[in-house]
């Protein structure tokens, strides 16, 4: 297993290179030994451990040059030490505040000094723009995570939302089904059973004509209850025809002409993919309506036994980016994913959306 690769970051870099412009400042300090050169080192070593420490603003920088400058006025060979500060500027991004820096080195600064400056500066900057560029992808990354828990989060809402809505359907259904089972076989065959119990009565009594008349009211009676079992098992069956009728009439309904077909048995869906369905072209054709100006629109469906493909197109390309970026297309994008179905748009002479709903998991 390959170790992980170091994490380099500016602010590594800026302590490096701030060790290296302070041991070529102490290579020019030493060889004097002058006891204020020392101080001045030490002071300006201070000054920078004291803003690594405590988040101070670059401002308060300009007070610890100052000291330098002054001391640079009586002892021109202490210029020396402007570098760190010029260097210490250029990394938070302000170069206004070296002019004077700038013009005390170009006053009494030996080619030592200005080679000194001029690595300051360029490394300065060049972490400057390093950290700035860090900042701005570490926001960037930090903006897709938020997008993407969002996301997360809605796709959450929307699954829950898809399994209790099946869950009401399936309670609604079942209801359904014992409302059409009580009214439609209920009485006929409680009837049958009072038949076949006085049937019974009448045999123990010896009344056998009586007793043939209740079977053959209970006969009839079970005949109606057969009846109305066929009659409630059409009523329960999937109603693919009524949904189909349901997009007819919406395509019929629509502001602009529809040509509309369709492939395949609308039985096949199951209820919460028809609903789907039909939403998500009532939002394709209000959307149509809002942004474009078709003359011809084309509405195709494909029902097979694994998914369902629907495309809508038209030849009245929208005026704006609304049709293409909307919150309707975006809600129906999440619905549709929501059930691992896709959504997708082609954009050329016409504007084409194609839906593809899957039927099996």
């Amino acid at each position: 297993m390959s170790k992980p690769r170091p994490d380099i970051r500016p602010r590594h870099v800026y302590w490096v290179l701030l060790g290296v412009l302070l041991a070529s400042v102490a290579s020019q300090v030493m060889p004097r030994t002058g006891p204020f050169a020392i101080l001045l080192y030490l002071f300006t070593i201070f000054s920078l451990i004291l803003r690594w420490r405590f988040p101070l603003s670059p401002t308060t920088m300009l007070a610890d040059m100052a000291v330098v400058i002054v001391a640079s006025l009586f002892a021109p060979s202490n210029v020396v030490f402007l570098p760190i500060f010029v260097f210490y500027f250029c990394v938070h991004n302000k170069p206004a505040f070296t002019i004077v820096a700038l013009v005390m080195l170009a006053r009494y600064g030996s080619n030592f000094s200005w080679w000194l400056t001029a690595l300051a500066i360029v490394s300065g900057y060049l972490l400057f723009l390093w950290e700035k560029q860090r900042v701005r992808l570490e926001n960037e990354v930090d903006s897709l995570r938020q997008h993407l828990h969002e996301m997360t989060q809605t796709e959450e809402h929307l699954l829950t939302d898809q399994y209790a809505t099946e869950q009401v359907s399936r309670l609604l259904e079942r209801q359904r089904i014992a409302e059409i089972l009580h009214d439609n076989l209920g009485f006929e065959l409680t009837a049958a059973l009072l038949s076949v119990k006085a049937a019974g009565t009448l045999l123990t009594q010896h009344q056998f004509d009586k007793a043939l008349e209740s079977q053959q009211k209970a006969e009839g009676r079970l005949a109606n209850a057969m009846t109305q079992l066929k009659t409630a098992v059409r009523q329960i069956e999937p109603q693919g025809a009524t949904d189909l009728g349901r997009i007819t009439n919406l395509v019929e309904s629509f502001v602009y002409p529809v040509q509309f077909s369709c492939n395949g048995d609308m039985a096949l869906l199951p209820a919460y993919v028809r609903q789907l369905l039909f939403v998500s072209l009532q939002e394709a054709l209000t959307n149509i309506s809002k942004h474009a100006q078709p003359i011809t629109i084309t509405l195709s469906l494909e029902i097979t036994q694994a998914i369902v493909r629907a495309v809508i197109e038209n030849d009245g390309l929208a005026t704006g980016e609304p049709a293409t970026f909307g919150s309707g297309l975006r809600y129906m994008r999440r619905r549709i994913e929501a059930i691992n179905g896709s959504l997708s748009i082609q954009k050329g002479e016409t504007f084409r959306l194609i839906m593809i709903l899957p039927l099996k998991e």
